[in-house]
């Protein structure tokens, strides 16, 4: 169990790190909540498994609690051996990663501290220092942020407001397009998930924030490049509890089944 209480270097380096913003009242983490939550995403869509525990931690920065993150890793990685370990790591490290634009760093930087301390306790080995991505952004990059823009929302409806906001607020879209998509998720997609993948974990987050209008147009969006109807209503499931636990206030509704129908009928036209 991550139990940083009764460790003294992790206890003061979540002090000092990891749990600062917390609010008073909050509750603690939970071994047996977090890890029953990942096993039981696992046992009911085992395609996720390579996934589940990312999807968990981006609920968990998006619903204010980044801080579960570090002790959700350490238990998970409890018997890895270091290559194992290190797989975990990249993975939610690109998951942190590609959802910040989302949430912002001070949603984000609390779930890498926790990380980082579990690394700075069982040694560099057990993390991926792998470099995925240029100091510099390409022209590839804007390309591939153009084409997966295009790609995830084909279908779901939004395009007279996104060329609204393109007139409007030209910068905030062009950095939207180019450094989400381009430069985060798409160099994600081809060096550790594929493209359902990253983008399910987009949706999570964003359904996670609370966000209810982006949320469907993400469901949709997320239904569009692959992801089945009972794997969306599985991880809406999972988000529920994990905002009932944060006290957070109740997400959608989202009706998964007839978004699937909007988002077929798109695809067709």
């Amino acid at each position: 169990m991550a139990d940083w209480s009764k460790d003294q270097f992790m206890s003061a380096w979540e002090q000092k790190y990891v749990s600062t913003n917390l609010k008073p009242g909050s509750r603690p983490y939970d071994e047996a909540f977090f890890l029953n939550l990942n096993s039981d995403l696992v046992t009911s869509q085992p395609d996720l498994k390579h996934i589940s525990y990312t999807l968990i931690a981006a609920a968990c920065c998006a619903a204010g609690r980044a801080d579960i993150v570090g002790k959700f890793f350490d238990d998970l990685t409890r018997t890895s051996s270091p290559e194992e370990s290190e797989q975990t790591f990249l993975r939610l490290r690109e998951a942190i990663t590609i959802i910040m634009p989302y949430l912002g760093m001070p949603s984000c930087v609390p779930a890498c501290y926790g990380m980082i301390g579990v690394i700075q306790r069982k040694g560099q080995q057990f993390a991926s220092t792998k470099v995925l991505r240029k100091k510099t952004i390409s022209e590839e990059d804007v390309r591939k942020g153009y084409d997966l823009r295009a790609q995830i929302y084909k279908g779901v409806g939004n395009s007279e407001i996104f060329d609204l906001m393109e007139k409007y607020f030209t910068d905030l879209y062009t950095t939207s397009t180019v450094v989400t998509w381009g430069y985060l998720i798409s160099k994600a997609n081809e060096e550790v998930f594929q493209p359902q993948d990253s983008h399910l974990i987009v949706a999570t987050a964003i359904m996670a924030l609370g966000a209810t209008r982006q949320t469907k147009s993400h469901i949709k969006a997320t239904l569009g490049i692959g992801n089945s109807v009972q794997c969306v209503k599985t991880v809406v499931g999972v988000v529920t509890r994990i905002a009932e636990w944060a006290d957070r206030p109740r997400l959608g509704p989202f009706d998964v089944d007839q978004l699937a129908v909007e988002i077929r009928e798109a695809l067709k036209q």
